[in-house]
């Protein structure tokens, strides 16, 4: 997955969260201000919190793709010496 893939996901999340909190809280009652306050508030919480375990999930994968490489370097090195 990459930063651009996340970033997307993050927008896409915030997008969905904006339109549902907006649409749901005009549908059940609140006026139009309300209704778009509490969806920008929601849609920047949930894009952070995707953007956020995206960038943690991709640190991950990284430092386990580091890992395999530092033990295929070492393949192969003792292969020479006599048991």
């Amino acid at each position: 997955m990459s930063p651009e893939n996340i970033q997307k996901m993050a927008a896409s999340f915030g997008l969905l969260s904006f339109g549902i909190l907006s649409i749901g809280s005009v549908l059940m009652g609140a006026t139009v201000f309300t209704g778009v306050t509490r969806g920008i508030g929601g849609s920047i919480l949930f894009g952070l919190l995707a953007w956020g375990v995206g960038s943690m999930l991709m640190q991950e994968d990284e430092e386990d793709a580091g890992d395999d490489e530092d033990q295929e370097e070492d393949k192969g090195t003792q292969l020479d010496q006599t048991a």
